[in-house]
């Protein structure tokens, strides 16, 4: 997963992996004779979503899915790769990690389907659409 920062949990944002691959291609510049090839697999990237699709069609035993949410704090991670999964996938973003901007508002680079403010809160808001 490429986050550059993640936030669960803690006061403030500390450094995601994404960070970490930052640093470690910065170093293996001066020593290696050819770039650092980084295979990222996590998301936003489509084999993740792929991959949660074909596994929820398993468990459903059908992939005739009207809607799937994605609900994360991180517009560039989470908001990203469901966005750009397409149909029949919606995202949802929560202001309770990554992403602190408030509930009357929406990130400018990767807007999400819905902000919401919480994870209970983006559920009870789904269970409502549908009933």
């Amino acid at each position: 997963n490429p986050d550059f920062l993640w936030q669960a949990g803690y006061p403030v944002p500390r450094f995601g992996t994404g960070a970490f691959v930052e640093c470690l291609q910065a170093l293996w510049k001066p020593f290696g004779r050819s770039p650092l090839e980084v295979q990222e697999c996590g998301k936003p990237y489509a084999v993740q979503f792929q991959a949660a699709r074909k596994l929820l069609s398993q468990l459903a035993q059908h992939d005739d899915f009207e809607r799937i949410y994605m609900i994360g704090d991180n517009p560039a991670a989470d908001v990203r790769g469901a966005n750009s999964a397409g149909d029949p996938w919606r995202s949802i973003l929560v202001c309770t990690g990554v992403y602190q901007g408030g509930v009357g508002s929406n990130d400018k680079e990767d807007p999400a389907w819905r902000v919401e403010e919480s994870l209970p809160d983006a559920v009870e808001s789904i269970l409502r659409m549908s009933s």
